[in-house]
């Protein structure tokens, strides 16, 4: 079993997502931001309106770039 080590302090950058430290949102984390309930934002997950990964626990993440992105210029509601 090989184990892949990230370089200590360094963002880590795949495919476009930025897994640095506080650059991924829960959904509460998203919904406080849009004054939304988190279900609003799990909808808007699964529409495809927010891209999301998630974590090895099943929880969902969202890009801190893509959120503040989409409440300065990109268009959800």
């Amino acid at each position: 079993m090989s184990s892949r080590k990230w370089p200590a302090g360094r963002p880590v950058i795949i495919d476009g997502w930025d897994f640095g430290p506080g650059q991924l949102l829960s959904p509460g984390d998203v919904a406080a931001m849009f004054r939304v309930d988190p279900k609003t934002v799990a909808r808007w997950a699964e529409d495809g309106k927010l891209a999301t990964i998630r974590t090895l626990g099943g929880v969902r993440r969202f890009s801190r770039q893509q959120v503040e992105h989409l409440m300065y210029g990109g268009a959800v509601r």
